[in-house]
């Protein structure tokens, strides 16, 4: 009796063994995925598109003319496309890439929203007097285009204390390109139609802050 009862407790330690040995190898999976996720990446140019990413909580503006988090993907989507066509290297992020990224120039994609209509426009947020030359080159370019409503630099908190500045370290600039109010039926009418014309414009603008060339000045219709 003694000696069946001794067969039997093998296989059930040679279980155990093996469970502990899996258990290992997947903490160290997870530890080796968390020490990747701590380096930072580099590139020259940092693409965020807003909201992307997220099914509930902050998922951005919404009108019967689209939604933002849809729009900000179509924008940044081109300008990382024309960007690297053209030789240019860039991180493209969602909302919520918590990993560090060591760039040039870092751009966030958004489009405004508003209870009241027609309240706001297109805007720039940054957290740093160094950001205001490539904010104020940005206004000067987007101005030619954009025929509406311009709101002052950090005109709001979500602005200039946005979320994201936290992740990118840049050499040039970090900035907020909100690029109208998707709840102005006026603003979403122009910007609907035009959203890849958009994208080509952040890239152009992109490409010039790193000085980059081959990317062309859009022709808006």
């Amino acid at each position: 009796m003694e000696k069946a009862k001794t067969k039997k407790t093998k296989p059930e330690r040679s279980n155990l063994v093996a469970f502990l040995m899996l258990i290992i190898v997947i903490g160290l999976f997870f530890l080796l995925i968390d020490e990747y996720q701590k380096q930072p990446l580099q590139a020259q140019v940092y693409i965020q598109a807003g909201h992307e990413g997220r099914i509930f909580g902050k998922t951005g503006s919404v009108s019967k003319y689209g939604r933002e988090i849809n729009w900000t993907k179509i924008v940044a989507d081109e300008a990382t496309r024309i960007l690297r066509n053209a030789g240019v290297s860039v991180i493209r992020a969602p909302a919520d890439q918590k990993r560090v990224s060591i760039v040039k120039l870092a751009l966030s994609i958004h489009f405004d929203g508003n209870k009241k209509a027609c309240q706001t426009g297109a805007s720039i947020g940054f957290n740093h007097a160094s950001d205001k030359n490539a904010a104020r080159a940005w206004r000067r370019l987007y101005r030619q285009t954009f025929p509406f409503k311009w709101m002052p630099d950090n005109f709001s908190k979500n602005l200039k204390y946005y979320y994201n500045y936290r992740y990118t370290q840049v050499s040039d600039a970090e900035l907020v390109l909100e690029l109208g109010e998707i709840t102005c039926p006026e603003q979403a009418r122009w910007m609907k139609p035009r959203l890849k014309e958009l994208g080509a414009l952040v890239a152009y603008f992109a490409a010039k802050r790193v000085g980059a060339s081959g990317v062309k000045n859009p022709i808006f219709y």
